[in-house]
């Protein structure tokens, strides 16, 4: 790494609330990475679980985030983006304990989990913009893209550990006390991040406005911008095959054909390393074109998803998904420094939401499609299908001029 990039790094470390911020994540990332792999063993290992059970349980979370979304928004913007993303864990955490507790206790049934997932994907529709919004209130314009990438490392770290461990708590303890530590986790995080709601006063919102006027605005922002709503467009298709891929094809195919709980653990945790490598790069990678860079990259993930409909050994596999999580975390990093360098940033959350409604958009048609196609035709032609959506949709946003031509200013 350049002295340079360590320098900035350093002049980051010295800010307290950038401190703050990064243990929060640390500490909600464990949990994070331990929940996908509990949860969807946890519904496979109900009585008559299957792949149309996990599409229920994850499509229920992700209709939420598509209901909710713009809301949270507007809340974010309006009432204080630390408040709105620290009152999100700290709820939270009560509902995955719930989850976990209905697991534990063998009260667990299909409808129930998804009604948990429904409701932790309401508040995660207040958490997401809310949280693109709090770095631009917290670090200086330039240094933008060296904390999103320092975020994204410390996220992406214990997001391994947690995915490196989660298949040993389940094989060890069962599914319910795994989710239990996700449930702490986002207690502990959610009190740390409202210790920092002073910061909300920096970004002053007109509360005389309607919500609906403000909602309104953030639209007027959102469609002003021809790159931003290819980009949402294309990952909104991407999102599509991925979200069905991860919550879905790869538990079938891991349980049917390979190695159960601890292989989708290690395949898994090689995606969050791969993150974590890009997220690395990402310190010192500023491409003069980042739009450019970021779409030229995506296609990669195509890889990860042949792969296993093959199914490829293990080690393949987990390469596979070390590069897909480089690209992914690269790609997002140029992606979110982005846009909070292009929008005001008294609407970054609000035009956030579309952009996070975009790509949650079509999460559930996957996740309610992709159950069904893998009891009917198999995990290992449901995991081509995606592979073929991922790579058109990740290659379309190069035919357009403002994608390729869009430079950072920064």
């Amino acid at each position: 790494m350049a002295a340079a990039d360590r320098g900035q790094l350093r002049e980051l470390w010295r800010i307290r609330d950038f401190r703050v911020l990064l243990l929060s994540r640390l500490v909600s990332n464990l949990g994070n990475g331990i929940t996908p792999v509990a949860l969807s063993f946890g519904v496979l290992g109900l009585e008559g679980g299957n792949g149309r059970s996990l599409s229920i349980v994850n499509g229920a979370h992700m209709v939420a985030l598509v209901v909710f979304m713009l809301v949270g928004g507007v809340v974010a913007d309006r009432f204080g983006r630390c408040r709105t993303v620290g009152g999100s864990d700290i709820i939270g955490s009560f509902i995955v304990g719930t989850a976990a507790w209905l697991l534990i206790s063998g009260r667990a049934t299909v409808l129930l989990l998804a009604t948990t997932g429904f409701l932790l994907g309401a508040l995660h529709a207040m958490w997401q913009p809310a949280y693109r919004g709090i770095l631009p209130m917290m670090v200086p314009r330039e240094m933008l893209q060296a904390a999103n990438a320092a975020n994204g490392i410390i996220a992406n770290s214990t997001y391994l550990l947690g995915a490196a461990i989660a298949g040993v708590l389940v094989s060890a303890f069962g599914s319910g006390w795994a989710i239990m530590v996700d449930a702490v986790s986002f207690l502990v995080a959610g009190v740390l991040v409202w210790g920092l709601r002073h910061l909300d006063e920096r970004v002053v919102t007109d509360r005389s406005q309607s919500m609906l006027v403000q909602l309104r605005e953030g639209w007027q922002e959102f469609v002003s911008r021809q790159w931003l709503v290819v980009t949402v467009v294309s990952m909104s298709l991407f999102f599509l095959a991925f979200e069905a891929f991860q919550a879905v094809i790869a538990p079938v195919q891991m349980k049917e054909a390979l190695g159960g709980a601890r292989d989708l653990g290690f395949m898994m945790a090689a995606w969050g390393a791969g993150g974590f490598i890009g997220m690395s790069a990402a310190v010192r990678l500023r491409p003069k074109r980042p739009m450019l860079a970021a779409w030229s990259i995506m296609p990669v993930h195509a890889a990860w998803m042949f792969a296993l409909a093959v199914p490829a050994p293990l080690p393949v596999l987990m390469l596979a998904a070390v590069v897909s999580g480089m690209a992914i975390d690269l790609s997002f990093t140029w992606f979110g420094t982005t846009l909070q360098t292009q929008v005001p940033e008294d609407v970054i959350s609000r035009v956030g939401s579309f952009d996070a409604l975009g790509v949650a958009l079509f999460g559930p048609v996957g996740l309610v499609f992709a159950g069904p196609l893998v009891d009917s035709i198999g995990a290992s032609t449901t995991s081509t299908i995606a592979g073929v959506v991922a790579l058109v949709s990740g290659a379309a946003p190069l035919v357009f001029a403002s994608v390729r031509r869009l430079e950072s200013v920064v």
